[in-house]
């Protein structure tokens, strides 16, 4: 639907980065996504492998969708796999959200809160 609707197309309302969150330079972006799993039709796993990356940290919107498909199939590639249970959110409301939770606890390493994951390093130092 978001691809057929096109939503987030450049330009469009909306699909712009946050001023605080905008890239600077040097920053790596990553080519938009055009099904659940950002892994799947990106470049971001060469962007992460390229770096070195061996832990991924995941929150967002849909949390039964995008997030949790990213997360399984981060976990099959190897990569040490955190969701962020505070920050992501299912459709459904406080049922969906409980259920959510405990398929994170079948596919992630760690399932944290935004406070747990910045007392770890190396966030707790900044």
């Amino acid at each position: 639907m978001t691809f057929d609707n096109r939503m987030f197309e450049v330009g469009s309302w909306n699909a712009e980065f946050h001023p605080d969150l905008a890239p600077i330079a040097d920053e790596v972006t990553v080519a938009p996504h055009k099904n659940l799993d950002v892994l799947a039709t990106t470049d971001l796993d060469i962007q992460l492998k390229r770096r070195g990356v061996e832990h991924v940290v995941l929150a967002g919107m849909i949390g039964t969708m995008c997030v949790e498909s990213t997360a399984r199939t981060a976990m099959e590639r190897g990569y040490e796999v955190t969701l962020v249970k505070d920050a992501t959110a299912p459709e459904g409301g406080p049922t969906a959200y409980d259920e959510m939770l405990r398929r994170y606890e079948l596919v992630a390493h760690h399932v944290l809160t935004t406070g747990e994951l910045l007392a770890t390093e190396p966030f707790a130092d900044c």
